[in-house]
């Protein structure tokens, strides 16, 4: 059985345009690694970001792998 990871992520300001253009962006998808959903998250992160998204935490099935990570880009 194959484990399957995902973000989970936290606004502070939640609008209907954000949460249309998270839905664009591929939020809540499914990723068969850690690798794959790490790639994901380093070329979408700015979009996030504008998006409103504040902290993400990746999960592997419902088992926090690490997190919550602030998006800043300090």
């Amino acid at each position: 059985m194959g484990m399957s990871y995902s973000w989970v992520f936290k606004q502070s300001r939640v609008t209907v345009k954000g949460a249309e253009h998270l839905s664009e962006l591929g939020a809540g998808q499914q990723f068969e690694s850690q690798a794959e959903a790490e790639a994901w998250l380093s070329e979408i992160w700015p979009d996030l970001q504008d998006a409103g998204i504040d902290e993400v935490t990746l999960v592997e099935d419902n088992d926090v792998v690490y997190g919550p990570m602030g998006l800043s880009e300090e």
